[in-house]
């Protein structure tokens, strides 16, 4: 399968009220940056985090002042909940770029203030725009990773994680509840021997139908990133999806996690500000330090995830440019998860997000 992934894939693909690109804002000088107290951001923990702290937080606060409280990241339906209710968990939170369209409609993000931002920077987000709302993060794949010491042959496809004569052992995959966050229901009906630009809109039956034929050789169905990679370091599984950059992040402490980038899910995330955030001027700030291509340079450096600053591949080395998703030869074996499915509301009346919920729990709890 071949699949060119540019702009416009990205565009056509995410609701389009949520990538608004936001154009008024004129340069600053850095120094705007500096402040006083502190700001409560999103934590990713493991490699992610690890790279966050190093490539973001603690230039940040060095060069502002600003005391950055990491805390751990949470699903879209916590915070939105917590947002709801007043009390969001972080000054900057993280949100996917499934999940972003329902933040932004439902007005529960402050807007960006771009004057702390340069120019420049504003106009080289290009596969993603920036919006009125967020900043892309990253971009990121959801792929198959696999216990390269137990199989003498790599599996190709998702249909291999089904496959347990070939490929005995232990899998997991993301819940269900994840929704487009987990790619579960892609996965389901990829194995199923659905084409990828056939996926859309989700055929719920036929994908409950599929994890019904791998449900008892899942020995977990993981909540978080953290946890798809810790399933393989402590042994638990020898199949299952996970992100591209936490399987490197294990890989560079001394896994050996193997990876399959065909049928891989381009992916993407955003920093945001909710609504009764406490510390909104340095969320502001750390957000506009995050756009800048050297930090974003330095986090791909310690994480295999493609900055969407375009000017950050003017900082990164060409062969670690190779093993980001962005790769040529490794964007052409992915598709493109189509967000604007996952935010439309479909004939029960539920967007994709809370219908994906709807028929896991359903699921999930029958005997």
């Amino acid at each position: 399968m071949k699949t060119t992934f540019t702009r416009r894939h990205f565009l056509a693909s995410t609701a389009g009220s949520a990538i608004a690109l936001h154009l008024a804002a004129p340069a600053i000088a850095s120094s705007r940056l500096t402040g006083t107290g502190s700001v409560v951001v999103h934590f990713g923990g493991g490699a992610m985090g690890e790279a966050q702290r190093i490539a973001f937080s603690e230039p940040f606060t060095a060069e502002t002042g600003i005391e950055v409280i990491h805390q751990p990241g949470i699903s879209a339906g916590v915070q939105r909940a917590a947002t709801l209710a007043g009390a969001p968990k972080h000054d900057v939170a993280n949100i996917s770029g499934g999940s972003m369209a329902s933040f932004t409609s439902e007005g529960l993000l402050i807007p960006l203030d771009y004057s702390l931002w340069e120019q420049k920077d504003i106009d080289s987000f290009e596969v993603v725009p920036t919006g009125t709302h967020y900043a892309p993060a990253m971009l990121y794949s959801m792929i198959m990773a696999y216990d390269t010491a137990r199989y003498a042959e790599a599996p190709k496809t998702w249909a291999d994680l089904w496959n347990t004569d070939g490929f005995a052992g232990p899998r997991s995959l993301a819940a269900g509840t994840n929704a487009a966050d987990g790619g579960t229901w892609e996965i389901a009906l990829l194995a199923d021997g659905v084409a990828p630009e056939d996926l859309y809109p989700i055929d719920w039956e036929r994908a409950l139908a599929s994890l019904a034929r791998i449900r008892s050789g899942i020995a977990k169905w993981w909540a978080n990133g953290a946890e798809s990679v810790q399933l393989h370091l402590d042994r638990q599984v020898s199949l299952g999806s996970a992100w591209n950059g936490r399987i490197d992040g294990a890989n560079d402490q001394g896994a050996s996690i193997g990876k399959v980038w065909n049928q891989a899910i381009m992916q993407w995330a955003g920093w945001a500000i909710p609504k009764g955030a406490q510390n909104v001027e340095n969320a502001q700030k750390y957000i506009a330090f995050m756009s800048r291509p050297e930090a974003q340079a330095k986090f791909s450096e310690h994480i295999t995830y493609g900055p969407t600053n375009a000017k950050a591949f003017d900082f990164i080395d060409a062969e670690r440019a190779k093993l980001l998703p962005t790769a040529p030869e490794l964007r052409k074996l992915q598709f493109v998860q189509n967000y604007e499915f996952w935010n439309a509301v479909d004939a029960t009346g539920q967007t994709g997000l809370a219908r994906a919920v709807t028929e896991w729990e359903k699921w999930i709890t029958a005997k």
